[in-house]
């Protein structure tokens, strides 16, 4: 079975808290590279892409700074992060938002984790604002206030 947070057999961690460059030059990007547009053919060749929701996020950003860990490093970071989104009735090909020079915080379309959520659900054919309840009676609104995307939907 494949071990996911595998540094030190496979550098495949995106937990780069140390030897933040080496690992991002050599090995996590050249590998993502490859791999994510080799899925996205492979689906659409299949006919499968336009049914599916292909999601590529994180839940964390990282740090703007470098930290001075051996190699450098970027700690866990909720400020800004981004993500990509592609398949079922995502509109693709553009960027949504921008940060601050440092990639600090959002300066333009900042988007709340509920706003994922809610765009997920909503392209699932799922009300983002369905609230379900738990066997005790207690209300759970599924994307938590969040609202779906306009910008990402085709």
């Amino acid at each position: 079975s494949a071990i996911w947070d595998d540094y030190k057999v496979g550098n495949n961690a995106w937990d780069t808290h140390s030897n933040h460059f080496p690992r991002i030059k050599d090995g996590l990007c050249p590998i993502f590279d490859q791999v994510l547009p080799a899925f996205l053919d492979d689906m659409e060749s299949r006919g499968l892409l336009e049914d599916t929701l292909v999601m590529v996020i994180s839940e964390h950003g990282r740090t703007p700074k470098i930290t001075e860990a051996t190699g450098g490093g970027r700690e866990h970071w909720s400020g800004a992060y981004w993500g990509m989104f592609f398949g079922a009735g995502i509109k693709t090909g553009q960027v949504i938002g921008a940060t601050d020079k440092q990639g600090a915080y959002p300066i333009s379309h900042p988007t709340d984790p509920k706003d994922i959520l809610a765009t997920m659900y909503h392209l699932l054919g799922i009300d983002p604002h369905l609230t379900v309840h738990d066997r005790f009676g207690r209300p759970f609104p599924v994307a938590r206030g969040g609202e779906p995307i306009r910008d990402v939907l085709a």
